[in-house]
């Protein structure tokens, strides 16, 4: 079984959490979900009553953490590294305000977190039964220690990162405009 990765503590710079994120929270996630989908197709998991229902929940939350994730690394992430990095010349992008994609990474945040109470739901808090093949321990400890990384990789991003994101993207645009900070 993989241990989770170590908790992050709140880094200096937007940056080097963002590197935090995807080296601890990112490399996690997709190592874990690969893992656990391999360990879905043993036998006995099919044993395992509401069998298909975790299956289907689970195969729904890695379709959309996995282009989620990729949203952030190629265009949320670096947008906010190079603002950071260079506040005065505010980089190009295709959305306008952080404010939107932020908003997006957010409302996709909820749609996981309701599919990660329906997977507690169906394996009961991630606890087999008793009699359980010693296989569904393992798949209910591996969607156990997800559901743990996830909840604190989003708390990273929607209560350090993005606000800290957005605070400075505000702090640059009173800059340029004064008089609308009034």
């Amino acid at each position: 079984m993989k241990i989770r990765p170590q908790r992050i503590t709140d880094p200096a710079t937007m940056g080097e959490l963002i590197d935090l994120i995807e080296e601890t929270h990112h490399t996690f996630t997709r190592s874990e979900m690969s893992r656990i989908a391999g360990m879905m197709e043993d036998p006995s998991f099919a044993e395992l009553s509401h069998f298909e229902d975790i299956r289907q929940c689970f195969g729904a939350l890695r379709a959309d953490l996995e282009p989620h994730m990729s949203k952030e690394e190629f265009i949320l992430f670096p947008y906010i590294t190079a603002l950071e990095a260079d506040p005065a010349s505010q980089p190009d992008s295709c959305f306008g305000s952080l404010a939107h994609p932020i908003r997006a990474m957010r409302f996709e945040h909820i749609a996981m977190v309701g599919m990660l109470e329906n997977l507690r739901e169906l394996t009961a808090q991630y606890r087999p039964a008793a009699e359980n093949d010693p296989q569904i321990f393992l798949i209910f400890a591996a969607l156990a220690a997800l559901d743990a990384d996830l909840v604190e990789h989003m708390h990273w991003e929607d209560h350090v990162l993005f606000p800290r994101a957005l605070q400075l993207e505000s702090r640059i645009a009173n800059r340029k405009n004064p008089d609308e900070s009034a």
